[in-house]
């Protein structure tokens, strides 16, 4: 009796999350790795689906986010005429590009920047630093991983002398991402001195009943004075101090200073999402007037998990399919759908010379297995895979043809793609291009080529765990 009643418990269980899988629209793959883990491991696969099976951001966070879209969209369209460039000014592929990314989140192609690519951490942080003294108005950081010691102690110092001169500061950092940062001393010294900050997606075992926790601010963004920007893969954390115990090496990054218009762009997606966490206004303050520093045509692109659609991903494929030459990407994490495998295949076979930059080693097994899986068909097509031995390779990086660079907190995975809030540059430039593919150029250096020939002659084994572990990427 007690068997027949739980074989009807377990059947009816199966059915109830399976009918919920299916009316709700998914990709095939993730569908599919659901069910195969449901039918699997029930009683663990039930459980993990109603943690994480939907990009359940909360009632109070959609209703907010389906209120705020408009009045972005709004505000987007409020920019001033002098600093949006026409589309039509740019080569055909670009173009397309462009027309793409404004449809998908509204933000105009803007002129008169001056771009300047900063090659590691250090210089990173202390441009950054000596800009935050400089700062006359305002100072706004975004930032996912917020972790004390090392260069990380001078940036706090800097934020917390900046606030002493009556320098509004303010700071968002993700609940899960900076989680040990919360209890420092650093922390302490940043709310001390008036540092406003905002807990993004707050975690907690309460919440996770009603709001996926895996959901994350995954951003990196610093706005000084409204008129230069930072973005790109670098964290608050000082490489030579952070996770040095995961048995990958420093963690390299790259990012971007940004002089014009696109700054307080930047700042206006950050307080969007300010917005989202506290429930207060939309309000960005009105452009400042800027001298023109440079003459770059930049897009700002933000994402995340509020949209139903992956607009990021349409923006990779639409690059990957604009590109006549060549096509260079960097990325630590590199489990992609079948529309970007395909992308980047079919880009190969046309004649296009495709290079795939990744770490040799990352800090999650499963994420590694799963990135193995693609190389056989990456590979059979000519695609040249290199494996970066310098560390854990951060920095997400796509260069078109040397003319056009996406470049932002991207990783070429499902998860930034449809999980976590990021933001990319799009640089319509041939001088950022040429020095972002200058610094690829030294992380070709330091990497060895994968061969095809050695690669198929790995174990068995290893080749089904990882496709049986792709199979499962789409829930990695």
């Amino acid at each position: 009796m007690d068997f027949s009643f739980l074989t009807v418990l377990h059947v009816f269980v199966l059915l109830a999350v399976s009918l919920r899988i299916f009316s709700r629209r998914s990709s095939h793959g993730t569908a599919l790795a659901w069910l195969l883990l449901i039918v699997l491991i029930p009683a663990v696969g039930v459980l993990v689906y109603l943690l994480i099976g939907e990009r359940r951001l909360g009632k109070t966070w959609m209703q907010r986010a389906i209120a705020l879209q408009p009045q972005v969209l709004s505000w987007a369209r409020r920019i001033p005429a002098e600093h949006v460039v026409p589309p039509g000014t740019l080569t055909t592929g670009a173009e397309s590009i462009s027309r793409l990314a404004t449809g998908s989140v509204g933000l105009p192609l803007m002129g008169g920047h001056r771009l300047q690519l900063l090659a590691d951490s250090e210089a990173s942080m202390r441009a950054l630093i000596v800009d935050i003294d400089a700062a006359r108005t305002s100072v706004h950081l975004e930032f996912y991983i917020w972790s004390a010691g090392g260069f990380v102690d001078d940036l706090i110092a800097a934020l917390v002398r900046a606030a002493q001169r009556g320098i509004p500061c303010s700071a968002l950092m993700d609940s899960l991402g900076s989680r040990p940062f919360f209890r420092s001393e650093a922390f302490a010294r940043l709310r001390n001195a008036g540092v406003s900050i905002v807990e993004v997606l707050p975690v907690n075992p309460l919440r996770a009943l009603f709001v996926r926790l895996d959901l994350r601010d995954h951003r990196k963004i610093a706005v000084i004075d409204r008129r230069i920007a930072y973005t790109g893969s670098m964290n608050i954390a000082d490489p030579h101090f952070f996770k040095q115990d995961a048995g990958v090496g420093e963690w390299v990054d790259a990012m971007v200073r940004i002089e014009g218009p696109a700054a307080w762009v930047l700042e206006a997606v950050s307080l969007s999402l300010t917005a989202l966490q506290t429930g207060a206004n939309f309000a960005p303050p009105p452009p400042p007037r800027l001298a023109t520093t440079g003459d770059s045509h930049v897009q700002i692109f933000p994402s995340g998990p509020q949209a139903t659609t992956r607009h990021i991903e349409q923006l990779l494929l639409a690059a990957i399919y604009a590109a006549k030459r060549e096509i260079v990407l960097t990325t630590p994490y590199f489990v992609p759908g079948e529309t970007l495998l395909t992308a980047l295949r079919s880009a190969a076979l046309r004649g296009v010379r495709v290079i795939l930059i990744v770490p040799e080693k990352v800090d999650s097994v499963l994420v590694r297995y799963a990135s193995n899986a693609y190389n056989d068909d990456l590979l059979a097509v000519g695609i040249t895979i290199l494996h970066f031995h310098g560390g854990l390779l951060h920095t997400k990086s796509m260069v078109v043809d040397e003319e056009i660079t996406i470049f932002g907190t991207v990783n070429l995975d499902l998860r930034s793609f449809e999980l976590n809030f990021e933001v990319s540059l799009i640089a319509y430039d041939a001088a950022f291009s040429a020095a972002t593919r200058a610094l690829q150029r030294q992380y070709e250096s330091r990497s060895q080529p994968l061969q095809l020939v050695h690669w198929r002659a790995r174990p068995k084994w290893r080749r089904w765990l990882e496709n049986a572990v792709q199979v499962m990427s789409p829930l990695l």
